[in-house]
Formats: structure tokens, sequence, C-alpha cells
């Protein structure tokens, strides 16, 4: 347990929620109702997509186009149709000379180069029933194109759709050619504001972190991170995994216990070891 005083609890709330909004300056919020906008370039996310001539599926095909070509957006059209579990609207778009309609949800949300590869990003929705409720369950779906023109992907959980990308080196991770990370966007108290790190191992693109960032005002939060070799804190061939909890107390004389625990992680080429999930890290005792 240690005190803090009010204005360091703020600091920390502010820190730890990821709500200062300088940070998304300079990237691109995406999500399940993101809107391309007209005149953009954008990337096709998804290959061997039917360019159309209305916006409509069963219209006719003006040609066929591959992954990660660049498309400029010409107007967002009100003809919607599911795809993936989502509602896409159609794009009017402009292919070199030719202009026709592609959906959305074919077209990436965002992309973003490192070196020599691409990466690129969409969402998916599953529909669950519970209880009489029905809802959404978001999934990011990742790829990364290659020089040579090949691409594999990866299918993430999200806790909230809104979340921006950032591309990587391997950070001193020995087997890891280079990385994304997705960091979500916490809009509200309590809305998990955390990030998903994908290894991009050369042939192969694997979720190696899914870490949670709450918190609820002053009354608690609870962090996971992640301390890289290559990073001012980091340790040789090896990732440190850390996680805090904390609670006030009494707010009147600015009492809070904190928890933390610290992991000492070795990538073993497709995951690490020890297994975080295995772990009892008993917060509460």
């Amino acid at each position: 347990m240690k005190l803090i005083t009010s204005l360091s609890l703020i600091v920390l709330f502010l820190l730890l929620s990821g709500k200062l909004l300088a940070q998304y300056d300079n990237q691109r919020l995406v999500g399940s109702n993101y809107e391309f906008e007209e005149g953009s370039t954008e990337y096709l996310y998804a290959d061997k997509v039917v360019f159309r001539s209305k916006p409509s599926s069963s219209s006719a095909a003006i040609d066929t186009l591959t992954i990660g070509l660049n498309i400029q957006i010409v107007q967002k059209m009100d003809e919607k149709t599911a795809f993936n579990g989502l509602d896409w609207n159609w794009y009017k778009v402009k292919v070199g000379q030719k202009t026709g309609y592609i959906l959305g949800g074919l077209i990436a949300l965002d992309q973003i180069r490192y070196d020599d590869v691409v990466y690129l990003v969409t969402v998916a929705g599953i529909e669950h029933t519970k209880d009489g409720y029905a809802y959404t369950e978001y999934r990011v779906r990742s790829r990364v194109i290659r020089a040579d023109g090949e691409f594999y992907g990866h299918e993430s959980k999200l806790n909230t759709d809104r979340f921006y990308i950032e591309a990587f080196g391997n950070k001193g991770v020995k087997g890891v050619e280079n990385m994304l990370r997705i960091n979500l966007f916490s809009e509200a108290c309590g809305v998990d504001g955390g990030e998903i790190y994908l290894f991009n191992t050369g042939n192969r693109l694997v979720e190696a972190a899914n870490l949670s960032s709450v918190v609820d005002g002053s009354a608690f939060w609870f962090n996971e991170s992640l301390t890289f070799p290559n990073d001012k804190r980091g340790y040789r061939d090896a990732v440190i995994y850390e996680r805090e909890f904390g609670e006030s107390m009494d707010e009147s004389i600015d009492w809070t216990k904190t928890i933390i625990h610290r992991v000492v992680l070795k990538w073993e080429g497709d995951h690490f070891t020890p297994n975080l999930e295995t772990f009892d890290f008993e917060e509460d005792e």
C-alpha cells in the first residue's frame, strides 16, 4: 500500500485510461462505423475483389482486383450489404481510369508500411444472444503483405471496436521480423483501452499478447504492459510482463492500494513461456 495525492490519482487516471487525445493526433481511429473520406486513397484488404458496375453484389463485373491495390474514394453510397457479420456501405471508387463500386468491407480500414511489408486491418462481427439479449462481438482482422506479394493474417477478439495501429521492428525479440500493435481506444470509464501485439515471423502473423487497461475514475485501475529487450528498461533476450491492479481504499485521506506482478517471458517462436493464462495472480489477496 502507498499514499498518493489526489492530483497523482488524476494523472494516473489519464495515463492508464489512454484518454490523452494528443496521442491520436496523427493516428486514424477506425472501427465498425468508420467512413472513408471522399478523395482519400485507400487500399484493398481482400484479394480477388470484384470491381462492380453498380453498388450491388449482383451487378456486372468491371474487373478483378488484388489485395493491397490502392483506390481513390469518390463517394459513399446509401446501399449496404451484409459481409463478415456487419453491414457495410458501398463506395464509388476510381481504379486507374476506371470508375466503379466496391463494398466497404473489402477495403482496409487502415494500412501501415514497415520496411518491405505492408499491414492491413479491417473488422468483422459475430452475433451472440445471452439471456435474451443480442449483441455483436467484434474482431479485428489483420494481414501482412510481404515484398514478394505473399500474404497471411490473423483474427483477434476486440473488447471495443475503435482502435488505431502502429508497426515496429522486432524490438529485440529473436525469431520476429517486425510487429503490429493494435491500440484499443477507451471512450469511457470502465472500457478496455488495452493493446494487441501481433508478431510477424516471416511466414505467420501470431497474436503474442492481448493486454488490458481499464480505469474507473479514481475507484480502481488495471493495466497490463510489455517491456521489450530494446526498450529503455528492457532485459536482453527477455520480455517483461507487468500487471498492475490498484484501488482507492479511502478517498478522504488519499489512501490507495496497488499490487504489481512482474513476469519474465521468453519468446519460443509462436508463444511466450511461461503461459500467462495459467497464472493465478490473486489481485484481491
